[in-house]
């Protein structure tokens, strides 16, 4: 669990939500098409606001159509892969993103959970690669068959958690700076006199949606600016940061599956992989 906002703050760096396939044509299906774009939505929210990055998967969208706009739009600086295989870890170049990005824990949502959500599962215990599946926001056709899919995906050891529970885990406790955001948040969502569609056409409040790396970005490009813009006595102030400098990359070398988990998203000891 983490112990500090720095530590919440470097493992969400390291966190991605993973929207899988939530494609108009596969909504359109669902018995429970309303729930199902609310806890997405949710979910999508929940993952700006405390600066976890998101991306989309869809399948083959040249044919099946491309996510469903009101929830793409929520997502800041989302990476949309498009893919034919089942399995989203399998889309073209997410892996190396993944890798490239340092993102080294995936939560999942989206559909169908008995066919692309399941061989997503089943890849990620094949590479090991960390993922947490946010049961209430899964959909597929038949109710049973969703049921009976996050079964098999738990005995595969891979951990399945409702998104209010992985979320408040990586808030830690009320002393976090996204806790009140987030609270109300969760607030809007369980108002059942707010219809989703409501929901789904406002835009997502900017003030607490922001990227994971844009904000870092920005004052390390207004720094250099200071540094450049000042004299003599700069350069010395300038000098004096290198420390600091070599403990960034310090910090960087070291990130990555040596970060804390909490232990609400760490998975169970995995059991040998049945080919």
């Amino acid at each position: 669990m983490p112990n500090s906002p720095q530590n919440t703050a470097d493992l969400t760096q390291s966190m991605a939500l993973m929207v899988v396939d939530a494609q108009d044509c596969f909504i359109d299906r669902l018995a429970d098409k309303d729930d199902f774009l609310r806890r997405c939505a949710f979910a999508i929210d929940a993952a700006q606001t405390l600066g976890i990055q998101t991306i989309f998967t869809e399948q083959v969208p040249d044919k099946l159509g491309s996510t469903n706009t009101l929830l793409k739009q929520r997502a800041r600086h989302a990476r949309v892969f498009s893919k034919k295989s089942f399995s989203a870890l399998a889309a073209p170049g997410i892996e190396s993103y993944l890798r490239d990005h340092e993102i080294y824990h995936i939560l999942i949502c989206g559909l169908e959970t008995p066919i692309c959500i399941y061989q997503t599962a089943l890849q990620s215990i094949d590479e090991d690669i960390d993922a947490t599946f946010l049961t209430d926001a899964l959909g597929c056709r038949r109710t049973e068959d969703g049921r009976l899919a996050i079964e098999a995906i738990r005995q595969l050891d891979c951990q399945t958690l409702p998104s209010e529970t992985v979320f408040y885990s990586l808030l830690g406790s009320a002393t976090h700076p996204n806790f009140r955001s987030f609270s109300k948040l969760v607030a809007t969502f369980s108002n059942t006199s707010i219809t989703t569609q409501q929901i789904l056409s406002e835009k997502p409040d900017t003030a607490r949606i922001r990227s994971p790396s844009s904000s870092s970005g920005t004052s390390k490009d207004s720094g250099r600016k200071k540094r450049r813009r000042k004299s003599e006595a700069a350069e010395s102030k300038k000098a004096s940061s290198t420390p600091k400098k070599k403990l960034a990359k310090e910090r960087t070398s070291q990130s990555g599956k040596g970060k804390e988990v909490p232990s609400s998203l760490k998975p169970a000891k995995k059991k040998t992989a049945k080919k």
